[in-house]
């Protein structure tokens, strides 16, 4: 009976992953299209029509908003209640060793441009967008590499 428990507690653990691991799935679908719709420079980029620049945001947008929807589904997970505020779900999991301070500190600086970008009061530049774009792919695949090893450290520990 003790094996049956078990067994029921590390599926029921792992169909709360599953969300996490389908939402991280979609999030790189999103890395490959903005690493698609990204012109190679920057140049290209601030020259570009309309379509490229709201393609690009489009992007950058859908996956801060992803990487928010994760954090919140891993605070969730893991019993917590999460913040109304988009920079405490990064916060949180800097805390709970998911995410380094590198990552955070980029996110942050990313949820600072997402906030700009959706004010429409605020102006904010195409060459902006194009360097933190090209930062968010870099910095998209720690992220997903972090989750990666966190959970694969939460599951030793589970065993």
């Amino acid at each position: 009976m003790e094996k049956r428990n078990r067994r029921t507690s590390k599926r029921s653990a792992s169909r709360k992953i599953n969300p996490v691991k389908a939402k991280l799935a979609s999030m790189n679908e999103c890395f490959d299209q903005l690493r698609n719709g990204l012109p190679e420079t920057q140049e290209a980029y601030i020259n570009g029509d309309r379509i490229t620049h709201s393609y690009v945001k489009s992007c950058f947008l859908m996956i801060i908003q992803r990487t928010v929807d994760i954090n919140n589904a891993i605070i969730e997970f893991k019993g917590q209640i999460p913040h109304q505020q988009k920079h405490h779900s990064f916060q949180t999991l800097h805390q709970n060793s998911a995410i380094n301070k590198e990552t955070l500190d980029f996110f942050m600086k990313a949820l600072e441009c997402y906030e700009s970008i959706i004010n429409p009061y605020q102006e904010f530049a195409p060459a902006e967008l194009y360097d933190v774009s090209c930062d968010l792919l870099e910095y998209g695949e720690a992220y997903t590499r972090q989750l990666e090893n966190y959970f694969a450290r939460f599951s030793r520990t589970e065993k």
